[in-house]
C-alpha cells in the first residue's frame, strides 16, 4: 500500500496518483507515450498528404494512334499510373476485384474512326469508387487527361479555318468558373483526416485510461485507501484522481494543435485553443467517470468506453457531416465531446476571429463538467450499498 506522510484528502490522492503512474509502466506508457507515439503516426502516415500515382488499367480494343495519344495523356496525369493493358472486359474486371488496379478506361472499338466521320462515341471509365478518396482521384485523374480529348475533333476543324487556340478554349467552354477550395487549397489528405482522427483516438486513450484507473481501484480495494487517504471524501478521490490525467492529456492535446495551428495565428487565437484543448480533456475525463459510475464493472466499462469512444470518428463528423444524419442521430452526437471540440477547433484555426460562431459548443464541453458531480451521488450510492451489505461500519462522509 503506498503511503502518504505530509500530505492529506486532495493532495493526498494526487501524489498517489502519480506515484502509480510512474511506477508502472503500462500506466505511464498509455498515458503519456501511447499519445504522443498516434501523434507521431498519424502526422506521418499520409506522406505528402497527396494521393497520386493510383493504379490503373486501359482496355484499348481500338488499337488506333488515337487510343495510343489517349493512353499517353492518362500516363502524364499525376494522380494515376497505368499499370496494366488489357485486352478484353473480363481481365478489366478481374484486376479490379483483386484490387491490383482502382480503374480502367475502355477504349471502344472503331474509336478513332467514330470520332473522324463525326459520329458520337463514348469513353467508358470504371472505378472503384467503394474507397471514395481513391475513386474521387482516380476519376479527376482520367478526366483532367479526357479533357483534351474530347476537344480534339473541334480542334482538328479550328486548325483548319485557321482559329487559335484562345478562341478554341472560348468557344469550348464559353463560361470560364473560377474555384477556390477554402481551408485546404492544396486539397492535402493530412489537414482532412490525419487532424480530427488523431483526436478520435486520443479520445478513446483518455475514455480507457480514467476507467481503468477508477475501476482498477474499485476491483482491489484500493477506493478505502483512498478513503483513508482523502479524509473519507469522494470528492477528493475523484478530483485528486483526475487531476494528473487532466494536465498530461491537456499538455499533450496543447502541444498537438500547436503542431497543427497556422504560421500567422493570432495570439487570441492560441490562448483560446489552450483553453480548449484543456476543456475537452476535462469533457472527455468526466463522460468515462460517468460512464464508470453507472456501472462499475471494469471488464464491462472497459468494452463499452472503447466503443463509445470509436463511436466518435462518426459523430464528430470527419466523414459525414452531421446535420446530415437522421435527427435522431444528429441529436445522440451532442452527448460526444469530440463532435463539439472539432467544431470548435476547425473555427479556430481557419478564422482569427471566430470564437462568436462556436461559443455555444464551448457552453456545452463546460457543460459536461457537471458528470463530475453526478458520478460523486453514484459512486458513493454504490460504495454505502457494498459497504451495507458486507457489514462494514467505518464512517465517511462527503
Amino acid at each position: 500500500m503506498y503511503e502518504v506522510k505530509r500530505h492529506s484528502g486532495f493532495l493526498a490522492i494526487v501524489k498517489r496518483e502519480c506515484h502509480i503512474l510512474t511506477s508502472r509502466p503500462l500506466y505511464l506508457f498509455t498515458a503519456l507515450i501511447l499519445p504522443l507515439f498516434v501523434l507521431f503516426f498519424m502526422k506521418t502516415i499520409f506522406g505528402n498528404g497527396m494521393i497520386d500515382n493510383i493504379p490503373v488499367g486501359i482496355v484499348d480494343e481500338d488499337n488506333s494512334d488515337m487510343s495510343r495519344q489517349i493512353v499517353r495523356l492518362c500516363s502524364a496525369s499525376p494522380e494515376i499510373k497505368i499499370t496494366q493493358k488489357f485486352s478484353n472486359l473480363a481481365e478489366a474486371r478481374d484486376a479490379l476485384l483483386s484490387k491490383k488496379i482502382y480503374g480502367y478506361l475502355i477504349i471502344p472499338n472503331d474509336f478513332q474512326a467514330d470520332v473522324h466521320a463525326n459520329r458520337q462515341t463514348n469513353l467508358v471509365l470504371c472505378y472503384h469508387y467503394a474507397f471514395l478518396s481513391v475513386g474521387s482521384e482516380v476519376m479527376q485523374g482520367f478526366l483532367n487527361a479526357l479533357r483534351i480529348i474530347a476537344v480534339m475533333p473541334l480542334q482538328e476543324t479550328t486548325d483548319f479555318l485557321g482559329i487559335g487556340d484562345e478562341t478554341l478554349e472560348a468557344i469550348a467552354s464559353p463560361i470560364n468558373i473560377v474555384a477556390h477550395p477554402l481551408y485546404n487549397p492544396s486539397l492535402n489528405y493530412t489537414s482532412y483526416l490525419s487532424y480530427p482522427y488523431y483526436w478520435v483516438l486520443f479520445q478513446i486513450l483518455i475514455l480507457l485510461n480514467i476507467a481503468y484507473s477508477f475501476g482498477n481501484d474499485f476491483k482491489t480495494k484500493g477506493i478505502k485507501e483512498c478513503l483513508s487517504l482523502g479524509n473519507g471524501k469522494f470528492l477528493n478521490i475523484i478530483l485528486g484522481k483526475l487531476f494528473p490525467y487532466i494536465i498530461i492529456f491537456s499538455s499533450i492535446a496543447i502541444f498537438a494543435n500547436m503542431i497543427e495551428m497556422n504560421d500567422d495565428a493570432s495570439t487570441h487565437t492560441i490562448i483560446l485553443l489552450i483553453i480548449i484543448s484543456i476543456l475537452f480533456v476535462m469533457a472527455t475525463c468526466s463522460v468515462s467517470l460517468f460512464i464508470f459510475s453507472i456501472y462499475p464493472n471494469l471488464p464491462i466499462i472497459i468494452s463499452f468506453v472503447s466503443m463509445f469512444g470509436s463511436l466518435g470518428a462518426t459523430f464528430a463528423g470527419v466523414t459525414f457531416p452531421v446535420n446530415a444524419m437522421y435527427p435522431f442521430a444528429e441529436k445522440i452526437s451532442f452527448f460526444f465531446p469530440i463532435r463539439h471540440f472539432v467544431v470548435i477547433t476547425d473555427y479556430l484555426r481557419y478564422e482569427s476571429h471566430a470564437f462568436s460562431y462556436c461559443w455555444k459548443q464551448v457552453l456545452i464541453l463546460i457543460s459536461f463538467n457537471i458528470l463530475i458531480f453526478a458520478s460523486l451521488l453514484l459512486l458513493k450510492n454504490k460504495y454505502f450499498k457494498q459497504r451495507a451489505l458486507s457489514k462494514e461500519t467505518n464512517e465517511f462522509y462527503y
